[in-house]
C-alpha cells in the first residue's frame, strides 16, 4: 500500500521528464523513502527544492534531448534569469525611491531581488534558484491578499508577477555557464545598463508626481503637477524644463535601443529563447490594457467590485502559456532549420 510520503515523492517526481523517470525513478524513490525520519508524512523542504531544481533543468538542458521545448534552454536560461532579476530589481527600487512612504511590502521585495541579483551574479545558481522563488512568492502574496478590496491594479500588475515567475524558473533551470560566458561580457553590460538607465532616469525625473493620497487617479497627471513643470503622461516624467524633459526621453530611448542592439547581437539559439521568456510577459500586459479597459473602469467609477467573468480568468490562466509553448516550439524548428542549412552548407563546400 502506497504511503502517504511515497505518494507525495512520486508526484514530486513527475517534474522530471519521462524518459529520466523510467531509468531512475524507481531508485531514487526508494533511496528518499529509505532517509526519511520516522513518522514523516512531507518530503523535505531541501529535497524537494533540490528536485524541482534538477528537473527543470533536465527538462530545458541540451541532455533532454528534445522533449515538448526542445533543447537549448540550460545556457539560455543562464542569461534570461539574471537579466529579469535585473528587471525586477531597479524597477522595484525604482517604485520604491519614488514613491513618498513605499510600504514594507515593496522594500521588502525590493531586498529579495537584490539578494537574488547577489546570488546570480556570483554564481552561486542553487542559492539564487531559491531566493527567487522566494522573491517570487513576496511579489504574489501581497497581490492576493489585495485582490478583494481593490483588483483592478491586482489585474494591471499581473504582467510583473508573469516577469517573476519567469526569473525564477530560469534560475532553477539555468546551466552551469555564467550569464557574461553566454552573451560576452560587452553585450552583457549593455544589457544590464539598459534597465538600470530607465530606472534612473524615472527616478530623477520622478518629480512630485505621486501624491501620499493620489490612489488611482495617479493615472490623471495633470491633478499632480504642480505649475511651472512639463510632463509627459505617458510615462509620468517631469521637469522644469521642456529641454530637461527631451533629454530623460532621449536617454530612454537611447538606453533601450543599445539593449535591443545588444540583445540581437546574441548567439541565435539565446537570442531566440531571450524573445520567447518576454513573450508571455508582453501577451499579459497586452492582454490585460486591450481586453480589461472596459471592467476596470466600470469597476473604478461603479463604487464596487465587478466580478470577473470564466472568459477573462481564462484568459489570464492560457494565454501567458500558451504563448510561451508557442514560442519555444517556433525556437525549436528554427534551430532545427539552421541546423540543417548548416549541414547543406558544409555539404556544399566538401563537394566543391
Amino acid at each position: 500500500m502506497t504511503t502517504p510520503l511515497e505518494g507525495r515523492y512520486e508526484r514530486l517526481l513527475r517534474v522530471y521528464p519521462a524518459a529520466f523517470r523510467r531509468a531512475h525513478g524507481e531508485d531514487m524513490l526508494t533511496t528518499m523513502l529509505a532517509d526519511a525520519g520516522d513518522g514523516q508524512r512531507w518530503p523535505r523542504p531541501g529535497d524537494a527544492a533540490d528536485i524541482v531544481r534538477h528537473g527543470l533543468r533536465l527538462r530545458l538542458s541540451r541532455r533532454s534531448g528534445g522533449g515538448l521545448l526542445g533543447g537549448g534552454w540550460a545556457d539560455a536560461c543562464a542569461l534570461i534569469g539574471p537579466l529579469a532579476v535585473v528587471v525586477l530589481l531597479t524597477f522595484r527600487l525604482t517604485s520604491v525611491l519614488r514613491g513618498p512612504h513605499p510600504g514594507s511590502a515593496p522594500l521588502l521585495q525590493t531586498a529579495a531581488w537584490a539578494l537574488v541579483a547577489v546570488a546570480a551574479f556570483a554564481g552561486l545558481r542553487r542559492g539564487a534558484a531559491v531566493l527567487g522563488w522566494v522573491a517570487l512568492l513576496a511579489e504574489v502574496v501581497p497581490p492576493v491578499r489585495q485582490f478583494a478590496s481593490d483588483p483592478v491594479p491586482v489585474v494591471y500588475g499581473l504582467w510583473w508577477s508573469v516577469l517573476a515567475l519567469v526569473a525564477a524558473v530560469a534560475l532553477t533551470a539555468a546551466g552551469p555557464r555564467r550569464p557574461w560566458a553566454v552573451a560576452g561580457p560587452r553585450r552583457l553590460a549593455v544589457l544590464v545598463a539598459a534597465p538600470l538607465v530607465v530606472g534612473a532616469v524615472g527616478v530623477l525625473g520622478s518629480g512630485m508626481l505621486v501624491a501620499e493620497d493620489a490612489g488611482f487617479s495617479a493615472f490623471y497627471l495633470e491633478d499632480l503637477v504642480r505649475p511651472g513643470t512639463y510632463v509627459t503622461s505617458y510615462t509620468g516624467l517631469e521637469a522644469p524644463s521642456a529641454a530637461e524633459l527631451d533629454l530623460m526621453l532621449l536617454a530612454i530611448a537611447a538606453a533601450l535601443l543599445a539593449g535591443v542592439v545588444a540583445a540581437a547581437r546574441l548567439p541565435g539559439p539565446i537570442r531566440r529563447r531571450l524573445i520567447v521568456a518576454a513573450a508571455p510577459v508582453l501577451a499579459m500586459s497586452a492582454l490585460v490594457n486591450v481586453t480589461f479597459n472596459g471592467w476596470a473602469v466600470s469597476t473604478v467609477h461603479m463604487g464596487h467590485n465587478i466580478p470577473l467573468v470564466a472568459g477573462q480568468w481564462a484568459a489570464l490562466a492560457l494565454v501567458p502559456p500558451l504563448v510561451f509553448l508557442t514560442g519555444a516550439q517556433w525556437a525549436r524548428r528554427r534551430d532545427e532549420t539552421m541546423r540543417l542549412a548548416a549541414l547543406g552548407a558544409a555539404a556544399e563546400r566538401e563537394r566543391s
